[in-house]
């Protein structure tokens, strides 16, 4: 086989040319191709508003298994990210168990927020 570039010989079926180094193949399209590779676990969850304080501490902690004050400094800004690296699935799992129990929570997926509707008035 011969180089593409170098035009020296090189075995056959070589990948990329022992003497200059230059890929053996040819691309079929003249457009750069892109690989973009997803985190599976990039979700999270976050709080965006919390009405008593104490009640949300409570259901936090149970279903996060967050300590108090762990929750307490995480909850003093607003949205607050109470739980991470999840995946999609899982952040909409949980964003709806904190919902049922009467939080604002959304799912952060990247890609779809699940947040609670809004009646109107």
């Amino acid at each position: 086989m011969i180089c593409l570039k170098c035009r020296a010989e090189i075995e056959d079926l070589s990948m990329y040319c022992p003497n200059c180094g230059a890929p053996q193949f040819a691309p079929k399209h003249d457009e750069e191709i892109t690989l973009e590779l997803s985190d599976p676990m990039k979700s999270k969850v976050v709080i965006t508003e919390v009405e008593n304080m104490t009640e949300a501490l409570a259901k936090l902690k149970d279903i996060t298994g967050r300590s108090i004050m762990e929750l307490r400094t995480l909850l003093k800004e607003l949205p607050a990210v109470v739980m991470e690296h999840l995946s999609a699935e899982d952040a909409v799992s949980r964003a709806k168990l904190l919902q049922e129990a009467g939080l604002k929570a959304e799912a952060d997926t990247g890609a779809v927020s699940l947040s609670e509707e809004k009646e109107e008035d």
